[in-house]
C-alpha cells in the first residue's frame, strides 16, 4: 500500500524549485493530506514498526515537504530507534533506484530523506537533503537540517573545504532569496550561517586567498541588510516572537519557589514530548533542572543528555553534559577551600582538571578549527603544569583576536615556567604594546610576568622599571611592592 501511494504521489507531485525566489508552496489540503500520513506513521512507530513508519512519513512529506516539527523531526527520531535496534542500512540497489540528484527537486530530496532514515549518521545523505532542500526553496526545513550537516562536517576526521564551500553557497542563495522576498531578519540569519562556513573554510584551506575577498563581500551584503533593516518594521516584526520568548525566559528567572520550578519542569518536559530532538526545548528541559543546582536534578539532566546524544548523535548535547559535570566538579573545589582542607581542595583540584581535560581534548578533535575550544584546553593543561602541550595550543589559538591577549599572557607564563625568560620577555613585550587598555586586569597581569622575567633573566633596571609602572597603576597589586622594593636594597648593599 506504502509503495504504490509513494509512487502515486511522486506522480503527482513532480516538482522543481518554485519560480525566482519564492518559498515552496503548499495549500492546506497538502497539510491536510500529510498529517493523514504522518498520524499513521506515529501509530507505526508506537508499534515500533519502523520501516513503514518510516515510508509512511515520507508519503506525507511529499505533500508537504516544509513540515519540520510534524515530519521531518519525528521521522528522524524514527529512523534513530531503528537504527538502536540494528536496522540495515541501505545497500547499493536502494541507492541506485533512490538518486539524490535530478531534476525533480522534491523527488531527490524525499529519496535523499528516506536514505537518510535508514543510515542517520551518513554525511553524503544528510549532504543530499539539505541541496535539494534549497533546490526545492524549503527554507523551513534548510533551517533544521542545517545544523545537522555542520555537524557532520565539523566531525569528520578531515574536514573537507568542499563541504563548507557547498554550505556557504546553499545558506548564501537562501539569504538572497529571503532578501528578495523582504524576510530581513531571515536573510541576515542565513548570510551569517555563510559567512560562518566560509571562515570554516579558510581555516581549512588556508592557501586560497580568494576566500578572503569572499568573505569581504558577503560581510558587507550581510552589514547593508541589517542597515537597511535595522528601524524597519518589518523586521521588528519578525524579532517580536524572538522577544516574546525572551520575556517569558527572564520572567521563569524570577521564580524562587520550588513548587514553581517544579511546574516549569513538568512543562518543559510535556513540551519535549512532541519534538524530542528539538535542541532549544532539550536545553529549556536541562537549565530548568540545573537551575537550583541541586545535585539529583543535574544528574537528570546529565542523563537526558546522554540519552540525546545517544539517539541522535549531536556531539552539543555531551559537552553540555560534560559542561555540567565540571560545574559540579569546580563546586566540589570551592567547598574543599572553604572547608580550609587543603589536602581535599588538592584532590578535588586535581578531579577537576583531569575531567575538564579530557572532555576539551575530545571536543578539539570534533571541532578542530575552533581556537576558543583550543584556549580552554591549554588553559586546562597550563593549570596542570603541562606546559608543552599548552603551548603550542595557545600559539595556535592567538589565531582568535578573541583570546589573543589572554593566550600571550599564558604564553609567557608557560615560557617562564620553563625558564625560557628571553621569550617570555620578547612575547610580552609585544602584548603590553599591543593591547588595548593598558589599566585594565589583563595588562596589569601582562606587565607583573614581563617584570618577573626580566628580574629572573637578571635585567634589573629594566624589571625595576616594569615594576615601578605598575606600581604607579595599582600600589596594591600582588607582591609588586616587595620585589621592587628588594630591587632597590640588592642595588644599596
Amino acid at each position: 500500500m506504502a509503495n504504490k501511494d509513494q509512487d502515486k504521489s511522486e506522480k503527482d507531485g513532480e516538482s522543481g524549485p518554485p519560480p525566482e525566489a519564492a518559498r515552496y508552496p503548499v495549500t492546506e489540503e497538502d497539510k491536510a493530506k500529510a498529517r493523514r500520513w504522518f498520524a499513521r506513521a506515529k501509530e507505526l512507530t508506537e508499534g515500533k514498526n519502523f520501516d513503514y513508519a518510516i515510508q509512511c512519513y515520507v508519503d506525507g512529506l511529499a505533500h508537504w515537504p516544509e513540515a519540520v516539527e510534524e515530519g521531518h523531526q519525528l521521522l528522524r527520531l524514527a529512523a534513530s530507534e531503528r537504527n538502536l535496534r540494528g536496522g540495515k542500512k541501505p545497500g547499493f540497489a536502494d541507492t541506485m533506484k533512490r538518486s539524490m540528484s535530478g531534476k525533480d527537486a522534491k523527488k531527490a530530496m524525499l529519496n535523499a530523506e528516506w536514505l537518510l532514515s535508514q543510515d542517520p549518521q551518513n554525511i553524503s545523505y544528510i549532504e543530499g537533503l539539505f541541496k535539494n532542500a534549497n533546490k526545492l526553496h524549503c527554507e523551513d526545513t534548510l533551517k533544521w537540517i542545517g545544523p545537522i550537516y555542520t555537524n557532520a562536517c565539523e566531525a569528520e576526521k578531515k574536514l573537507s573545504p568542499k563541504r563548507f564551500a557547498l554550505m556557504r553557497e546553499v545558506y548564501e542563495e537562501a539569504g538572497d532569496r529571503a532578501a528578495a522576498r523582504g524576510e530581513g531578519a531571515i536573510a541576515v540569519e542565513f548570510y551569517e550561517l555563510a559567512a560562518a562556513a566560509l571562515r570554516t573554510q579558510s581555516h581549512v584551506d588556508p592557501k586560497d586567498r580568494s576566500l578572503e575577498n569572499e568573505l569581504r563581500d558577503l560581510s558587507t551584503k550581510l552589514t547593508i541588510l541589517k542597515g537597511r533593516y535595522g528601524t524597519a518594521d518589518t523586521f521588528l516584526e519578525s524579532m517580536q516572537d524572538a522577544d516574546d520568548q525572551k520575556a517569558i525566559h527572564d520572567q521563569d528567572r524570577k521564580v524562587q519557589s520550588g513548587d514553581d520550578l517544579a511546574n516549569l519542569v513538568q512543562r518543559a518536559e510535556k513540551d519535549l514530548e512532541g519534538t524530542p530532538d528539538n535542541p532549544a526545548k532539550i536545553e529549556r528541559l536541562v537549565e530548568l533542572l540545573c537551575r537550583d543546582e541541586k545535585p539529583e536534578n543535574e544528574t537528570r539532566a546529565v542523563r537526558i543528555l546522554v540519552e540525546k546524544f545517544k539517539a541522535y548523535g549531536d556531539f552539543r548535547l555531551k559537552a553540555r553534559a560534560e559542561d555540567i559535570r565540571i560545574k559540579q566538579l569546580r563546586r566540589a573545589v570551592r567547598k574543599a577551600r572553604a572547608a580550609k582542607d587543603p589536602a581535599a581542595a588538592k584532590a578535588a583540584r586535581i578531579a577537576q582538571l583531569t575531567f575538564e581535560i579530557k572532555s576539551y581534548r575530545e571536543r578539539v578533535k570534533q571541532y578542530p578549527t575552533d581556537n576558543k575550544l583550543k584556549f580552554h584546553l591549554a588553559t586546562c593543561l597550563f593549570e596542570g603544569g603541562k606546559h608543552d602541550e599548552a603551548i603550542p595550543l595557545f600559539q595556535t589559538s592567538r589565531a582568535d583576536p578573541k583570546v589573543r591577549t589572554q593566550a600571550d599572557l599564558h604564553l609567557g607564563r608557560c615560557f617562564y615556567a620553563k625558564k625560557f625568560f628571553a621569550q617570555a620577555i620578547g612575547l610580552l613585550t609585544q602584548a603590553v604594546a599591543s593591547h588595548e587598555m593598558p589599566d585594565d586586569a589583563v595588562a596589569k597581569e601582562l606587565r607583573y610576568w614581563l617584570a618577573r622575567s626580566l628580574e629572573a633573566e637578571k635585567r634589573g633596571d629594566e624589571a625595576k622599571k616594569a615594576y615601578g609602572e605598575l606600581l604607579q597603576t595599582d600600589y596594591n597589586f600582588r607582591d609588586v611592592r616587595d620585589r621592587l622594593q628588594a630591587l632597590t636594597n640588592a642595588e644599596t648593599t
